[in-house]
């Protein structure tokens, strides 16, 4: 008796779990432009990607750069006597940001590479 074996994600998992992986670097890259605060940070991403990434909270991502010590932050005064805070990229995140799209687009390319070669990799012989 044979026993059906499900598929562990599905596409929406999958793009999950790959923005996740993406949400550091993504951080980074913005402040790297210029300081941002958290929703800024979070909407930009939304419009430069076209709404392809969107997120709920960076502050996972923004507290691990935070105690990683590759973003700090700075509290600006707001209308209203309302405090808002920056955060923008210190010279280790901006060496990490350097180091982590350097494997980004060392794995994406060799998995595009493999991805270009469907249906060309083996040929079928007919016997």
């Amino acid at each position: 008796m044979s026993r059906k074996i499900k598929i562990t994600g599905t596409e929406d998992s999958f793009a999950e779990s790959l923005q996740n992986c993406l949400g550091e670097m993504l951080v980074l890259f913005l402040l790297k432009q210029k300081p941002m605060y958290t929703y800024e940070i979070m909407q930009e991403i939304n419009r430069i990607s076209n709404g392809s990434f969107s997120y709920k909270s960076l502050y996972p991502y923004i507290y691990r750069l935070k105690n990683a010590g590759c973003i700090d932050e700075e509290s600006t005064a707001v209308a209203n006597n309302r405090t808002r805070i920056y955060f923008h990229i210190t010279e280790s995140g901006r060496e990490h940001l350097v180091k982590i799209k350097r494997k980004y687009r060392e794995i994406t390319t060799a998995a595009n590479l493999m991805l270009d070669l469907d249906d060309m990799i083996y040929t079928r012989r007919d016997e």
